[in-house]
């Protein structure tokens, strides 16, 4: 994240200036060092009869042996970043174990006699194309993560080098490729890299997201800054506004010294929120939570200024091999409930289906997933599944501090039978000599049709949490992975807004809270209008509460609530934008708000 001085520009080099994505903030300058991918010769070859249980053989061991180095590229992530970070190499680990794919592979070799080479090729190969065809960004990610599976696995039948190695250097270098696969990204040590600059990825991608826990700024997206770029050249990376020079000159290096100097002052004075209430200028206290994948992590939410849990994704303990029991799940969750108490914890009920692929639950052939078997419909009809759950959060409901939260309702009879299932739950515990606390159950506002008819549920519910990035893909019908139609992907769409505003009078009038979980709640923008429309609680994710309370604190409730009100009456999403963008643009920029990218790009 340093600019270093040593560089100095090379005025005969043509000067590029690249718009990609910003997917790690922060600035950097420094020579560049091109990854290149790693080529592997695979042809299609017929072996004997005879040659069958040698190339089983070499199999079992090949994938034994790359079952422990990704073990290892686990441990380490593990040790450098964090355990977050660690899972990510999980979905390697379970692709290993896959039944169908090492099926595949071994009937290729004993049934149709070919080479293990190239059975291994044409079964992964296979796999890459089937996910690369969905218009889902889980779905591509899942598709790099073979590819960087592939590569391992051949590195190791061949007895070569690691997929990827970095030389010495004299000084840090902007790592610069086509795509970073997270194996690459983890083997490379952080005293040797400035910045990555890549033609592909997005922000969700695992590259992006082990960036960000290496504090290393990376802008994606770049299309063709591969072949542009060569070893040596300079070059200044924006992670903030998601832009990188290629061959930077003086006035460049100047700026960017200066963005830099501001940058480090403005994360120094962030990082005195931590301890401040979360509280407007005229005295509205908004409760911030923070969103959590992994048991581990809830030791360090309220490091950033947390008051407690407001999602943990329960589905994290689904993803292995085998469903976890419930001694296993009551261990995570006491773990979270007793590293937050006395605060709150809302912990989501399995939400597997969709783009979650969990163990012996989710259906891999629906046409359309996102509408299909998933979250509460899975729950409900696993009943034996769903039991076993909820009796661990019980037991684990030690200190009283548990909040339940159920996925996807659509209507009341999935709220009622679901709080009938954990009444049913608490009877056999006390029959069982367990006494456990009362609970609030919540649902997620997620469905149209649980927006309809919220009145009736706030009722029976004892707090609401909005799911935003579902309740807009299905209210305007649109999947935002898919490229043609992202830019209908519109949070500030009136009807959106609308819908909000209608929740939270909905449930303010029975007298139960509202929390935001979605991606909103973390967007500047965003909070002023949920602040406005009246929602109770924002969750989101741990780094991004530091910037939410440094907003809260520079407004007054009474004017983000007129605003707010006002933008609900606008013809499109673009007017609220627009709107919102001249009155708090500059606002924004001289907070340091770094999430906060304007809507023009340098040129």
């Amino acid at each position: 994240m340093t600019i270093s001085t040593k560089n100095q520009p090379n005025s005969s080099l043509p000067r590029y200036l690249i718009n990609g994505l910003a997917t790690s903030p922060g600035y950097a300058m420094g020579r560049v060092y091109i990854i290149a991918a790693k080529e592997f010769t695979i042809v299609e070859e017929t072996i004997t009869e005879e040659a069958v249980e040698s190339e089983l053989r070499l199999f079992r061991q090949t994938m034994e042996k790359t079952f422990k180095e990704i073990t290892k590229i686990k441990e380490s992530t593990l040790e450098r970043v964090g355990q977050n970070e660690a899972r990510i190499f999980d979905s390697h680990l379970m692709i290993l174990k896959d039944p169908s794919l090492t099926l595949s592979i071994q009937q290729s070799v004993s049934k149709e006699h070919k080479s293990l080479r190239w059975s291994i090729h044409s079964s992964i190969t296979a796999l890459i194309q089937q996910f690369e065809s969905i218009d889902s960004e889980m779905m591509r990610e899942r598709a790099l993560d073979l590819r960087d599976l592939y590569n391992r696995i051949f590195s190791i039948l061949d007895e070569a080098a690691p997929t990827f190695s970095v030389g010495q250097f004299s000084e840090p270098v902007i790592f610069v490729g086509h795509e970073l696969t997270p194996s690459i990204l983890i083997s490379i040590k952080s005293d040797n890299v400035l910045a990555f600059a890549t033609d592909s990825g997005g922000r969700t991608s695992h590259a992006s997201i082990l960036a960000r826990a290496m504090q290393v700024p990376s802008v994606s997206g770049l299309r063709n800054i591969s072949a542009l770029a060569h070893d040596g050249d300079m070059m200044i990376v924006d992670g903030t506004l998601g832009i990188i020079i290629l061959n930077p000159n003086e006035d460049d290096i100047a700026d960017y010294h200066n963005k830099q100097d501001k940058y480090r002052q403005q994360q120094r004075e962030l990082f005195t929120m931590r301890q401040l209430e979360p509280m407007t200028r005229d005295g509205k206290f908004i409760t911030l939570h923070a969103n959590i994948e992994l048991p581990q992590e809830a030791e360090k939410v309220q490091d950033f200024g947390a008051t407690g849990i407001g999602l943990y994704r329960s589905e994290f303990l689904f993803f292995g091999n085998t469903l976890p029991t419930v001694e296993e799940q009551c261990e995570a969750y006491k773990h979270i409930l007793n590293s937050l108490a006395p605060n709150p914890v809302t912990i989501r009920t399995l939400d597997a289906g969709g783009d979650k692929l969990v163990s012996e639950i989710s259906i891999s052939n629906e046409a359309n997933p996102f509408m299909g078997w998933r979250s509460i419909r899975v729950c409900l009809d696993r009943e034996d599944i769903f039991r076993e759950q909820l009796k661990a959060l019980l037991q684990a409901n030690e200190k009283g501090n548990l909040r339940i939260l159920l996925p996807m309702i659509s209507g009341l009879p999935e709220l009622r039978r679901s709080k009938e299932l954990i009444k049913t739950c608490q009877a056999e515990l006390e029959e069982e000599g367990i006494t456990t606390p009362s609970v609030e159950v919540g649902i997620m506002i997620e469905v149209p049709a649980a927006v309809m008819q919220v009145e009736q549920l706030a009722k029976e519910a004892d707090f609401f949490s909005i799911g935003t990035n579902d309740l807009i893909q299905f209210t305007l019908a649109v999947d935002r992975s898919n490229e043609m139609i992202a830019d209908m992907f519109q949070p500030h769409h009136p009807a959106i807004l609308n819908m909000i505003y209608n929740t939270v009078i909905a449930a303010h009038k029975e007298g139960i809270p509202v929390a935001v979980c979605g991606e909103m709640s973390a967007d500047p923008f965003s909070i002023l209008l949920l602040i406005g429309l009246g929602v109770d609680e924002l969750s989101m994710t741990p780094w991004s509460i530091m910037e939410a309370k440094k907003i809260i604190r520079s407004i007054n409730y009474e004017d983000v609530n007129e605003i707010a009100l006002h933008a609900l009456h606008y013809d499109d999403a673009a007017c609220v934008d627009s709107f919102l963008h001249k009155r708090f643009a500059q606002a924004f920029a001289d907070l340091g708000i770094t999430s906060y990218v304007p809507a023009q790009k340098a040129k």
